[in-house]
């Protein structure tokens, strides 16, 4: 039976590690998880000499197969949700993930609740394996083409690793297939084989065991009261009181970077939630507004993460059929223009940082280790998305979100701390212009057009005035004319609020400044003018006083 992991033993710092193995330890916290901390094996040179393999069974989320090959001293890694088969016939998903430590090669036992990979694992198989192209496992990686011969006491022949394309771009997404020589067996199933050859034990058997590899306090529980949680067991940190969103900096063209990871950049509501031990949800928008009673499907979004308390950031969206958030949809679902049934329009939290878990104010780690924990906490449960990332490749991603039509990425420095203001260490980079403008008027509409011409738009400049910076006419149908017009007339005044009143060709009306609406356009003039303007959609997240002209610097100045 394997020995227990006290409080002592457990209690490892985390290695200062960069390049291969950053990521692994960026997801764990080895005070709270049995797995190794593990270094790289300087030893080992990843050529086509034999090397160590093992098959890694997990039941985590879901059960899943870690299938991993030794190369230049770390175990490239793949999960194979439904594992490898010894029938050619069978192509099995696999997706490629971070490099693991060579030590993990022997790891089995329990992964902690409320640790990235939380469940069982046994070590499934094991071997050698021998490459049958090339000469570097890693290079051959490099290509997307991987062909080997596995010598393990389960899996035995020849086998291929090919990267395919993934959904939205991902390069992550390979094909495990095995080969047709003598092993192959159309008739073999892998839930025939579901002991470990390690140990001969099942995951039952793990997960029944109490003296399985997991965290375990060091102190005999008591007879009254159940043993806590490790988490439970130590003091927590307190919750921060009041935190104001980071925001990112405009920049004119995407770029590639290894020191940054890069996102797209999600079309609707900023929004950040707060979920108490108790299961409470506080969701409030970038300027403090209640956006819980609006989206009433969110009430159970506690079960959407293992930890509690919690409070992360993250987008609220409406998504299409291919994906893509739509603002306009988001518009309807808000039902401001008319009645909508909920249901037509579902809403999506796209979480895309961590401030706080685990017990932990995060704001000061990096980023990468923020997402990270953020990812190890979801439990794939409720109308939550997890927002990805590509590290390093700026212009890829964003070629791929001009091509489906979205409104930019995101590219974040990996080791940012969460920096409650505007900073340089998140950018924006849009496919096509947006600015966000307050309304300061509309004009009499002509012919058969109703309610409202056009809206006038201005924005604060830096010394406070309300400048204009030009008109929208197009971007309506009947239903937002309407429903704008009737937002409007309550907040009309006789005295323009432009600071430089506009000429219009058909009568002005004047409002108070309050409603923030949202255009894309193709250019500024050199009046300070929107050349082009289309409306996108009312904004209920933006007080009208912050919003002034964005201001876009380049890349190279910033990155």
């Amino acid at each position: 039976m394997a020995a227990k992991v006290t409080r002592k033993t457990a209690r490892k710092k985390t290695p200062r590690t960069a390049g291969a193995l950053a990521t692994y330890h960026a997801k764990r916290d080895f005070g709270r998880t049995p797995e190794p901390a593990g270094k790289r094996d300087s030893k080992a040179s990843g050529t086509s000499r034999r090397q160590g393999f093992v098959i890694q069974m997990h039941r985590a989320t879901r059960l899943h197969w870690d299938f991993r090959l030794e190369a230049d001293g770390v175990l490239k890694s793949w999960a194979v949700p439904k594992g490898p088969s010894l029938d050619p016939s069978e192509k099995r998903l696999a997706m490629h993930v971070e490099d693991h430590p060579f030590d993990y090669r022997t790891f089995e036992g329990i992964i902690p609740k409320g640790n990235y990979g939380a469940g069982e694992v046994i070590v499934w198989d094991r071997g050698t394996y021998r490459l049958q192209e090339g000469t570097s496992t890693t290079e051959q990686i490099k290509k997307g083409s991987l062909k080997f011969e596995l010598f393990g006491k389960k899996l035995r022949g020849g086998f291929a690793l090919v990267r395919i394309k993934g959904r939205d771009g991902e390069e992550n997404t390979w094909l495990l297939i095995k080969e047709r020589d003598e092993h192959a067996d159309p008739s073999w199933r892998i839930e025939d084989h579901a002991e470990s050859v390690k140990s001969g034990r099942t995951l039952a058997d793990i997960a029944k065991d109490p003296g399985a590899p997991h965290w375990q306090s060091s102190r005999p529980a008591s007879r009254q009261a159940p043993q806590r949680s490790a988490l439970a067991a130590r003091k927590l940190q307190p919750l921060p009181r009041s935190v104001q969103p980071m925001l990112a900096t405009s920049v004119d063209a995407p770029f590639d970077d290894p020191a940054w990871l890069f996102e797209l950049k999600w079309d609707g509501y900023r929004a950040r939630a707060e979920i108490d031990r108790d299961g409470k949800l506080t969701l409030v928008s970038r300027n403090g507004k209640d956006f819980a009673a609006k989206f009433p499907e969110f009430a159970s979004l506690a079960e959407s993460f293992t930890e509690r308390p919690v409070i992360v950031d993250g987008e609220i969206v409406v998504l299409d059929k291919k994906g893509r958030s739509s603002f306009g949809a988001l518009q309807e679902r808000l039902d401001r223009f008319g009645r909508v049934n909920p249901s037509k329009f579902a809403v999506t939290f796209v979480v895309f940082d961590l401030l706080y878990g685990n017990g932990r104010d995060l704001r000061k780690e990096p980023l990468e280790k923020r997402k990270a924990i953020l990812e190890s906490i979801l439990t794939g449960k409720g109308p939550v998305l997890f927002s990805k990332h590509m590290l390093g490749q700026g212009k890829q991603l964003f070629e791929l979100a001009a091509e489906r039509g979205l409104e930019g990425i995101i590219a974040k420095r990996r080791d940012s701390r969460y920096e409650e203001r505007r900073s340089k260490a998140w950018l924006k980079i849009k496919t096509h212009l947006r600015q966000e403008c307050v309304i300061g008027g509309w004009t009499e509409a002509r012919g058969s057009r109703k309610h409202f011409g056009a809206l006038l738009l201005g924005v604060y400049d830096r010394k406070g005035n309300f400048v204009y910076v030009g008109s929208v006419g197009t971007g309506f149908d009947e239903k937002t004319l309407r429903g704008i017009h009737a937002q409007l007339k309550p907040l009309e005044r006789l005295k323009s609020p432009f600071a430089n009143p506009p000429k219009t060709e058909t009568p002005a009306h004047w409002v108070k400044p309050e409603l923030v609406a949202e255009v894309r356009f193709t250019e500024w003039t050199r009046d300070g003018v929107m050349r082009h303007p289309v409306f996108v959609g009312l904004r209920l997240d933006k007080p009208a006083r912050s919003i002034g002209r964005e201001r876009t610097e380049h890349s190279a100045d910033v990155a």
